[in-house]
């Protein structure tokens, strides 16, 4: 369902009796967006700097948004274009100044990580490590299906792709998933 327009804006809800602004776009999902920055970026990423980002993005955007889709839809191609431009960067970065060793040796870590979490912590980068590789449709539709929980439709509706395609990437990201990970859990591939 499309938002209503309210007082000429295309994203207030229905049920909203004020404007919208770019204030209130940011209470209602800000969260939302750092969620998906942690998700989409794996460990490492600088949630509160991408948040920042998308939402000086949204505000450029924000005379040109239709309402065409949801406000949080919107806000998820931006928070999805911003992570992939990052990326891109990244490894551009990695790729002109060394090793991805010495370019993560650089990097401040966001907080101090326990002892206890190590574990957690190496099965995620390894995880992240095999995901990077994919192809971007892939992770996409396997991040927002898998860790972030979203519906098959919703994945779709996110992506843009039919939902009979996202099920296809699905199942190729889940094969190709375990084809990367058995090397790096010293597992032979059959």
């Amino acid at each position: 369902m499309a938002p209503a327009l309210v007082h000429g804006s295309p994203l207030a809800e229905p049920t909203v009796r004020e404007p919208a602004s770019l204030l209130v776009l940011y209470r209602r999902h800000a969260r939302d967006v750092g969620r998906w920055a942690a998700r989409m970026g794996g460990p490492g990423t600088d949630v509160e700097d991408i948040v920042q980002e998308v939402f000086l993005a949204a505000h450029r955007k924000l005379a040109g948004f239709r309402g065409d889709s949801s406000p949080s839809t919107w806000l998820y191609r931006i928070t999805l274009n911003v992570i992939r431009h990052r990326r891109r960067k990244e490894r551009w970065r990695r790729w002109l100044g060394g090793s991805a060793a010495e370019v993560a040796g650089d990097v401040a870590a966001a907080e101090p990580s326990p002892l206890e979490s190590a574990d957690a912590r190496q099965a995620s980068e390894k995880l992240y490590r095999a995901l990077d590789g994919m192809k971007e449709k892939y992770r996409t539709v396997l991040i927002l299906f898998e860790i972030d929980g979203l519906s098959g439709d919703e994945v779709a509706a996110v992506t843009g792709a039919k939902v009979a395609t996202v099920w296809v990437w699905l199942h190729r990201a889940r094969a190709e998933l375990a084809r990367r990970l058995d090397p790096l859990y010293g597992k032979e591939s059959e």
